[in-house]
């Protein structure tokens, strides 16, 4: 079987998921983790995916605050639209001027956001039970895991495909200082120029990434161990 050949990340990643899912309390996080994991050994083309971006008030999960995230759900034929959602959240503490530069989401917006526990609930439920897409997913993975643990006392373990990962391990090659940024490899595939820094569009964007990434790939539908995290 294939998810005893790539086995090693596939087994941690089960363990994990496996603990935390008894150590959850009950409710959007417990549920999250009824939805059980994908079968790593189907066709990538059998999997339920949703492309996901955080906007954060800084780059430190330990310190900083989600502001955004923005998901939609997408296979391997189309990214869809009608399950585009944005999810704002309201930070505990003041806006960081600088990531404002960055994110464009103002004191305005945050103060109209859900705060921390509703706004991760509606996250969990537009995951559950799907391998999520991001693009440095160590970002995505690290920023809900400490939501997470603030919340229920938990963190979060799931599924990741990283294009940023994937890049480099089915495209090696020498890339310029920024030749991993989004729009850079985006660019490399023929795909249109979008505004950077809004959940919603970065998650369309990285979806569709994956989806020009897997027409270049040498092996068609690939199976989800092969395309997973690691």
């Amino acid at each position: 079987m294939l998810g005893q050949l790539f086995g090693g990340p596939v087994r941690k990643l089960k363990r994990a998921f496996e603990r935390a899912a008894k150590n959850a309390p009950e409710g959007p996080l417990l549920d999250f983790y009824h939805a059980d994991l994908p079968d790593f050994d189907a066709p990538i083309s059998q999997i339920d995916m949703a492309a996901i971006d955080l906007e954060t008030d800084g780059l430190d999960a330990a310190s900083h605050a989600v502001l955004e995230a923005g998901i939609a759900d997408m296979d391997t034929c189309a990214i869809h639209a009608s399950s585009a959602r944005r999810i704002r959240f309201r930070p505990d503490a003041a806006l960081n001027p600088g990531a404002v530069v960055v994110h464009r989401i103002t004191d305005d917006a945050v103060a109209a956001a859900k705060p921390l526990e509703e706004a991760l609930a509606g996250v969990l439920a537009a995951c559950a039970g799907k391998v999520l897409v991001a693009h440095f997913a160590e970002i995505e993975s690290a920023f809900l895991d400490a939501a997470c643990k603030r919340v229920y006392g938990t963190g979060f373990v799931a599924p990741f495909i990283c294009t940023m990962q994937l890049e480099t391990r089915w495209f090696p090659r020498q890339f310029a200082q920024d030749g991993l940024r989004l729009s850079k490899l985006r660019g490399r595939y023929g795909l249109p120029p979008y505004r950077a820094h809004d959940g919603l569009t970065d998650a369309v964007a990285c979806g569709e990434l994956l989806l020009a990434q897997l027409t270049h790939v040498a092996r068609k539908d690939p199976p989800l161990v092969e395309v997973i995290r690691r």
